[in-house]
This record gives C-alpha cells, structure tokens and sequence, in this order.
C-alpha cells in the first residue's frame, strides 16, 4: 500500500462540493463579526467611541481594544530555539507585545481596532461606519534599513532599536585569499493568498462550560494553546477543530487577532459568533512573508571552488511576526546550501516596521538563502568564465562528502548532518533532463521564426525537513468495523486522509474505504503540532505507524480469542483475521460486534491506541531545478517554457501526492519571481489590496514540470520518509532569474524579485 497511486480519499467530496469549510458551518442563528481596522499606519488612538454603533440596528455587541484588554494578554510566540542553539548561533529576540485589539496604538493598517457582533455580516459593517475613530496619526517607519537608525522612530517599546531578532551562523575563517565577488540581492515581499480566506466560528456549549472553536488553520493544538494563554483559560475549556481548509502555505499556520476575539466573543456572549474573511481584508492584514535583504560575499579559488562565504540579511516582518525565530534560523542555517563550504559567516536581523505582520510562507526563509548564494554563484561564474553548472559540480557534495556535518547545531539542538546520499547526482539528473527536453523542442521547432532569446538556468537547494518536537496518533477500531486514525496534523489541501490511511491500510492489511483519518481536532487526538514545515510525513507519519503496529498487536490478543488461537498466529490477510492454518477468519466488523453488548468482549473497551514520536532531529531533502524562459525583450515579459525538478528525498507514501505537492510548490516560485508582491507607499499605505493589483500565476504562467524523485530514505524513522512540502518552492527564484540572465549571455544580472517588465527593461537599459 506504501508506494502506491491510489485514488486519493479526498477528491470526490470536494469535486463534487460536498465538503465542509468553516463558511459551510454557519446556520441561521449564528452571529456575525465585523472588525474596525486601523485606516493609518502608525498612530495613537486620541478616541474611539462605539455608542454609535451600539445603536445601530442588529448589533448585539461591540468591543474595543481596551475592554478586551480586562480578559486577554498579548498572543504568545510560537518558536523558541534550544538553548544550544541560542548559544552557538548568538541568536537573540525582542518580544513585541501583540494583542487582540489595538491598545493605545495603531502599528499597520488594517489592524483590527474594534469589533462589532450583530445579526448580519452586512448589519455589522454598517454597524463599524457609524463607530468615532480618531487616530493621531504619526511618520510610519517602511523602511527596515532607515528602521535600524538610531534616530528612527520605535514601532514597538518592547523592540528597542526596532530589533526583533539577530543570529550569527558561523564557522571557519571567512578571511581567505581569493577571488572575492560581491551581490546584493532583494526578495520582495509576498504570501501564499489561499483560494480559501481565513475564517473563524465559535460556539459557546452550556453543557460542559466549553467554547468550540472551528478555525481555518494548519495549527489546531498551537491555536488552542495560544489562545488560551492569551485568554488566562486552561485547555479543557476550549475545542479546536479543523474542518476542510481551502490552502494554507503557512500563512494559515499562524496565531490571528480574529481567532482569540472570536473565542472571547462566543464565551461572553454564550452563542454561536463567526467571522469570515473577505479578499480585501486577507490582502490587508493577513500574515505575509519573504521581504529580505542580503548583501553576500563568496571567495573562490581560480577553478571556482568555495572558499568562504558571507552573508548579512535583512528581514522586514513588518509589525510582528509570532514565528520570527524560525524564518531568521531558516535563513541562515539554509544559506550553507548543499555545498562544501569550508568557513562561512551568515548574520541576519529581524526588523519591524510599519506593514502587515509576516510569518512562515512555504520555504519560510529557505527561498530567500537559496537565491542570494546561487544567485552569487552565477555571478562567480561568470566572473571567472566558467559555465553556471560547472561552479556548481565542482562545489556540491556528493557520495563522498555524505553524510556532511556542518559544525554548528541545528534549532533543535542537535548537530546539523546532512543524511543524504549524492546531491551531485540530481545535478547531472537535470542536466541531461533539460538536454533531452530542449532537443524535443528545438526539433519540433524546426523552421521557426520565433526570435524571443531563451535560457536555460540552474539552482540547486537543501531543506531541512521533518522537524519536531513531536507528533501524536490515535489509532482505534470503531463500532462499525472500520480503524479510525486522528491526528494533531491538520490537513491544508496535502492528502492526508490518504496518505496517513495508507501507512494504516498496510499495516493492518484492510482496504482503504476502511480507514478513516480525521485530524485536526483537539477532542480526538491527545495533543499535537501540526502541518508545516515539510513534517507531516516525516513526523505525524511514523506517530501513525507506530500506532497502527501497536494497535495491531491489541488487536491479535482480542481476535485470538475469537478464532481460539493463540495471539501470534493471529495474521492480517486482505481485510481477514485469521488463524496460523487460514481455515478460521473473522472480518473487522465481527471483532467490532463482539465488543458489543452481549458480546465475547464486551467486557473490554475498543482497541484505541495512542502514539507520540519524537525525531531526533530534522532528516535533509536536496535537489536541482532547472528553468527554461523565453523572454519578450521588447516589452520585458518572462514566460517559464519549461521547469525540471529532480531531488533526492525519501521513500514516497503516495508517488504522485509527492509529485503533485513539488508542482504546486513550483507554481507558487513562479508567482513570486515573476508576478507577486505587497508594496506599500512611504505612508505605509498598502497598494496591494485587490487581486488587479496583486497579479497570481494562472494556468497559462505554469508550464509542464518534470519531476524526477531519487530516493534516499531517511535513516531517522522506520518509513524511511522525508518532506516534501516546502521543496518545490526554494529554488525557483534563482533557478527563474538564472535563466532569465542566461537568455540575455549573462550580460544582465536579475537582483531582485519579483523580475517585473520594469525591472527587466531597466536591467536591458542598463547593459546597454
């Protein structure tokens, strides 16, 4: 069953629209939500009188920053580093106090300042037109390099200097003699926008004193444990649970202002409150990402082989970002790529400013790292005249150099290892892929008087994947003969009522109709973390596995007793118990009945087992990309022809959900080269707010992708299972912009993302 392209268990609800989101769960009695948000960037709240809207027709309630600020604290981060890391890396961090509603100040426009309940969502927004703001409004800070001035205004007391974070990746002398090539490089700033927006419902039970939150999230037990600190309840007073959930990329792995409002709302209100976010309101204030700055430094030898390398970024996480310490340790542990690099200083800081909050978005730092050092490796490159794939086959480790320690630990403590077999080898995969695919092309091409240049560029990139602490799996047998899987992963669109029922369906050897995966619910699995950072397979996986091979055993002790034998000659055929000899079998459905009233065992519970696993580190994806462009120099246009993937990960549960997750990763690095950005004004006024202004890839932006998958199986579970989330993503922005140079002879150098017709006419411009 593990390995297999099975028909995936969630498709034909959702083609069929039977599925339920958090909008599909609004009855007729179910209140509704309205937030006032901050039209201003930065400012101080002179007043904010809601009597207006009080009066207004349909409205239950109205809030504001400071009534709430009697029940609620501040949202609690959600990634602190070991302290092992803390001390090799030197990394630090400034808390910025972030609260349900704005207290005193407006820090970005769009955050929620005020919040109205009424019998409509239409009700409660004309209900937010009649409420009196006044906002003094003050000079935003949008730069984050004019933000680390001394004379700079704070955006945060609890940021001095307007610092959320610093690290120093570090090892070796970065002082060698060599040929030393310089770039500086900018990674606009962008999200994964979700066909999905966010949305929120809460519902106050009597019975038990229980709030029952359905959120749109990634992160079930994260946002049951957030809020709850936040709100000063413990955990049993609070549900969360996830129901289908229209595309997360990160952005939805996040803590909101709107999921703890609604949380207080139905409690003090005892009724049933929900809030669902339209497009604008997603564009403006939902969590966005990338946004970095890096200025690099590589020395090489006159062959081209790394010497050392620098690195110091920049990360602009506007005014908070929950998770900062996990994309700045991103950047820089991913900076080292997979290459041999004898001394390396990667430094970088977090800085806020006035513009949305950020948080993890697909790659979560590992894009950004990725283009600045193979971006400065194709500078090198062409620096000494060598070709771009042979700077790179010179420099990546393979077969010999792996397993690699770096030296320094990673975030969990735990020394960094790459565990991989050849790397080198998805670079030479790729370059034969690509070879035979433009041959194809250039022969069905024959007689053409297309003249738009074409190039071909390369990147290659490593992922640290799978990451803990833990993930937690409840397998049991239900009263209808089906096993019954529940996990802390809550699933986004990644298959994984599948995929985890598969790693079931082959321990237990039952058909997969009869393995049903509910996650991300906080009542049916003990605890938990969720889905990000590539880890559900690799984590939440084993934990399922584990479960199932526990439950099995449970189960062979019941049967045994049914098919008067002993447990160990209990086997699992084809959906059968059966004994030792084949000649006695029950079904599922007969061990169910008998722990029924009136049963053999009904004296007994139904087998319900419960599982924690804990890596005891991150497992490494590596791979190459390779982007074919065809360029329209005339008006500045890049159009992606052709994409190659090859990596080298672990052994795949469902081939083509691997597949399928690289190329929907890829798609989204060919919106964020290309078309995506947030831009704001020297006001810190957004200028992304519609999707007129903030451009998406269709369909005719995303060419074939070829994926070709090396296995190399994990050495740190059983599954021998590895990520893949996030791969898809990190290398496109160099790969694309490689190509882009390459198409022109690498007489232009593409700096920055995304690669507009602006930007690319004006780098045209310049080298003429």
């Amino acid at each position: 069953m593990i390995g297999s392209n099975v028909a995936r268990v969630e498709d034909p609800s959702l083609l069929r629209g039977e599925a339920s989101f958090v909008a599909d769960l609004i009855d007729a009695g179910t209140l509704h939500v309205g937030f006032l948000r901050s039209p201003v960037a930065a400012g101080r709240i002179v007043r904010l009188d809601l009597d207006g809207a009080l009066r207004s027709p349909g409205v239950i309630a109205a809030i504001d920053g400071d009534t709430l600020s009697r029940f609620a604290g501040a949202l609690p981060v959600l990634h602190t580093p070991d302290p092992t890391f803390v001390e090799a890396t030197g990394f630090g961090m400034s808390v910025p106090s972030v609260y349900g509603l704005a207290r005193d100040r407006v820090r970005f426009v769009g955050e929620p300042v005020a919040a109205v309940v009424a019998e409509s969502r239409a009700l409660a927004e004309d209900a937010l037109e009649r409420i009196d703001l006044v906002i003094d409004e003050e000079e935003p800070v949008v730069d984050p390099r004019a933000a680390l001035d001394p004379q700079s205004r704070q955006v945060h007391p609890e940021t001095p200097g307007n610092k959320a974070a610093w690290i120093r990746f570090a090892r070796g002398d970065v002082t060698q003699r060599g040929i030393v090539v310089e770039g500086r490089y900018r990674i606009g700033r962008h999200s994964g926008v979700p066909l999905e927006c966010r949305g929120v419902l809460g519902a106050y039970d009597a019975r038990d004193d229980r709030v029952h939150l359905w959120t749109s999230t990634q992160i079930p037990f994260l946002v049951r444990r957030a809020v709850c600190e936040a709100l000063g309840w413990s955990e049993e007073r609070l549900r969360v649970a996830v129901p289908e959930v229209g595309g997360g990329f990160g952005p939805k792995a996040n803590i909101y202002h709107e999921e703890l409002v609604v949380a207080f709302l139905s409690r003090r209100l005892r009724a049933r409150v929900a809030w669902i976010e339209d497009r604008t309101e997603h564009l403006l204030s939902s969590a966005q990402s990338r946004d970095q700055f890096h200025r690099t430094r590589l020395t090489v030898d006159g062959e081209g082989r790394i010497l050392a390398y620098e690195d110091e970024f920049l990360v602009d996480i506007g005014s908070h970002n929950l998770w900062v310490a996990g994309v700045v340790a991103n950047t820089a542990i991913h900076g080292h790529g997979p290459y041999r690099i004898p001394a390396f200083d990667i430094r970088g800081t977090a800085v806020v400013t006035n513009k949305a909050p950020t948080s993890q978005y697909r790659g979560a730092g590992r894009p950004e790292a990725c283009f600045a050092l193979e971006r400065t490796l194709d500078l090198a490159a062409a620096r000494l005249g060598i070709d771009p794939i042979e700077i790179r086959r010179r420099n990546v480790l393979t077969s010999s150099d792996l397993p690699y320690a770096v030296g320094l630990p990673y975030r969990d403590g735990k020394p960094i290892v790459f565990d991989g077999h050849d790397f080198g080898a998805t670079l030479e995969t790729a370059v034969r892929l690509v070879t035979e695919s433009r041959k194809r092309v250039d022969e069905n091409d024959a007689g053409s008087e297309d003249s738009n240049p074409t190039g071909v560029g390369y990147a290659m990139f490593i992922e640290a994947t799978g990451r803990g602490p833990y993930e937690t799996a409840r397998v049991r047998l239900g009263a209808d003969g089906r096993i019954w899987v529940h996990s802390g992963a809550a699933s986004a669109g990644q298959s994984h009522k599948t995929t985890l029922a598969q790693i079931v369906a082959e321990v237990l050897s039952v058909d997969l109709v009869d393995v049903r995966v509910v996650s991300g619910d906080t009542d049916l699995a003990p605890d938990g973390i969720g889905t990000f950072a590539s880890r559900t397979a690799a984590v939440a996986g084993p934990a399922v596995h584990r479960a199932a091979e526990e439950l099995a055993k449970e189960i062979r002790g019941r049967a045994a007793r049914l098919l008067d034998c002993r447990p160990e000659d209990v086997t699992f055929v084809d959906g059968e118990l059966r004994d030792a000899s084949g000649d006695r079998k029950i079904s599922w459905v007969d061990l169910a009945e008998a722990h029924l009233r009136g049963g053999v065992l009904s004296t007994l519970p139904f087998p319900d087992v419960v599982e924690r696993y804990e890596p005891d580190t991150v497992t490494w994806v590596a791979g190459t990309h390779a982007a074919v462009v065809e360029v329209d120099a005339d008006i500045g246009r890049t159009r992606v022809v052709d994409y190659v993937v090859v990596d080298e990960g672990g052994r795949a549960i469902h081939p083509r959900v691997v597949e399928d997750q690289i190329r929907g990763g890829v798609a989204q690095g060919i919106g964020g080269v290309l078309l995506e950005e947030f831009e704001f004004d020297s006001n810190g006024q957004p200028k992304s707010v519609t999707l007129a202004e903030y451009l998406l890839p269709t369909s005719l932006d995303v060419p074939d992708i070829q994926v070709h998958h090396i296995t190399s199986p994990s050495p740190l579970n059983r599954l021998g299972v590895k990520g893949v989330g996030e791969s898809g993503t990190i290398p496109v922005y160099a790969a694309v912009a490689s190509a882009v140079d390459a198409a022109f002879q690498w007489s232009i150098h593409m700096d920055a993302t995304p690669i507009s017709p602006p930007s690319l006419l004006a780098a045209l411009e310049n080298d003429s």
